[in-house]
């Protein structure tokens, strides 16, 4: 399995508490009780019975069947970090592929240089995880923690979200649909949307529903809500970077809604579009942020694609490896020209407006190269030596690219960074080069030219 695969879908899966909470009617006002108050929950056999009987209520929501009973099972916490140590970090993520990662997130100004991406992933996990479906062991986890109950509502609704993937994944293969070892970080990010923005969008309506049925107590559901934003604390207090999981959730519900935010409040069943969606997944952030970018029936915006073997070629050297490549999109770039400081808004970020900006709307495309001196790509990629990078960018017109360059120079100041404005809609970031070694770089990407694409089709950068 791919190395991000299993840290991608346990992030996924650690946003839902917060996500169930930003779903449902904000409390009238506080509950003096929030930060006392911690009862056991249901027992692990209460969780298996509970995510029985809660199946059928996702068919009916949904108009689909289970093909199989979906298997369920009940994490503790000492369970989850074994979990997550083991599989995820040492089987998984281990080899130098997290470092390659990390060096990349660095180099661009993703995460600051301090940040351990490790044990920042670890802090928010293990916070927030409330449950998960694995699409490789086609099971369901609950995460029952000790003195933490959600309360009845939110407990049955957070099992509707997990058993939505399940059913998805009895329709659509979402072991090979999340899991492609060729997903970017931008890639991943679109997937991720349209995984969470089924679960969300069949959530939504669950717990609506369920409110207006008068049996919930709208009380306890204020004072879980304000528990659990307590509980975000390590998600509020990482880095932006790792705040896109949210933007997954919120964004991936309308996206699924074909942006249109009446249809949370109504009877709409967007099954169709969920399959469709996870049939044909999109391509970008930049879809999911702008949904008509994607449902627009003829003429969808693509992303501008990079030749990766072209690339490599120009900018490696016989002591000189690229040992990462990705694609950073639309959202993360609206990151990168942020305040890097921005605190996480989680009202706010129910909107796709808090994920993107003027400067990154005029994203066309990009791929990042991470390079490491050795005798050959293992040695380079183990040795970490020498780092470098070079970004490629791509943008709708020469303003859009301009405007990138000035907010990103401004909220970024990072050392050794110089941009070339290759073409009227290409700027090149380099990351760590002298000046005699860019100048020589850029001169081979200048007279190649670059085989940029879009939708299968040559793009021209020269275009004004």
């Amino acid at each position: 399995m791919h190395q991000q695969a299993r840290i991608r879908w346990a992030l996924l899966a650690a946003a839902a508490v917060c996500a169930a909470a930003l779903s449902a009617p904000p409390p009238k006002q506080e509950s003096q009780a929030a930060s006392a108050r911690a009862a056991e929950g249901p027992t692990g056999a209460e969780w298996v019975q509970m995510a029985k009987d809660v199946q059928a209520e996702v068919e009916k929501l949904r108009g689909w069947k289970f093909k199989t009973p979906v298997k369920t099972d009940v994490y503790d916490e000492a369970q989850l970090r074994r979990y997550l140590e083991s599989k995820l970090f040492d089987q998984i993520y281990g080899g130098g592929k997290l470092r390659n990662t990390e060096a990349f997130l660095r180099t661009i100004g993703l995460i600051p240089g301090d940040c351990d991406l490790k044990q920042t992933f670890l802090d928010v996990l293990l916070n927030q995880v409330g449950g998960f479906y694995d699409p490789e062991t086609k099971t369901f986890y609950m995460l029952k923690r000790s003195g933490v109950d959600y309360g009845p509502l939110l407990n049955r609704t957070l099992v509707a979200h997990e058993l939505t993937h399940a059913l998805d994944d009895q329709y659509v293969d979402l072991q090979k649909l999340a899991f492609d070892p060729e997903l970017s970080e931008d890639a991943a990010l679109a997937v991720g949307s349209v995984l969470e923005g089924s679960a969300t969008a069949l959530m939504t309506r669950y717990m609506m529903q369920a409110m207006g049925s008068g049996q919930y107590d709208a009380a306890q559901l204020a004072e879980v809500q304000m528990r659990e934003m307590q509980r975000a604390e390590p998600l509020l207090r990482a880095p932006p970077y790792f705040s896109a999981l949210i933007a997954q959730y919120m964004c991936g519900m309308l996206f699924v809604y074909r942006g249109d935010p009446t249809k949370m409040a109504g009877d709409s069943n967007e099954a169709d579009d969920v399959l469709a969606a996870l049939k044909d997944p999109p391509r970008s952030s930049e879809q999911i942020l702008h949904p008509e970018k994607y449902w627009r029936a003829g003429r969808r915006d693509e992303p501008v694609l990079v030749d990766d073997r072209q690339i490599q070629a120009l900018i490696q050297s016989e002591r000189r490896h690229v040992i990462h490549a990705n694609t950073v999109g639309e959202l993360l770039c609206a990151l990168l020209s942020s305040d890097e400081h921005r605190e996480l808004n989680l009202i706010a970020a129910a909107q796709p407006t808090f994920w993107t900006n003027d400067a990154a709307t005029g994203w066309g495309g990009d791929r990042f190269y991470l390079l490491a001196d050795g005798p050959d790509r293992e040695a380079a990629s183990k040795g970490m030596k020498g780092l470098r990078g070079v970004w490629i960018t791509a943008w709708d017109t020469a303003d859009d690219r301009d405007e990138f360059i000035e907010d990103y120079l401004f909220e970024r100041a990072l050392p050794q960074r110089e941009v070339v404005r290759l073409a009227p809609r290409v700027a090149v970031f380099f990351y760590g080069f002298d000046d005699a070694e860019r100048v020589a770089i850029e001169k081979k990407l200048v007279e190649a030219p670059l085989k940029l694409t879009c939708g299968g089709k040559p793009w021209n950068p020269a275009r004004p």
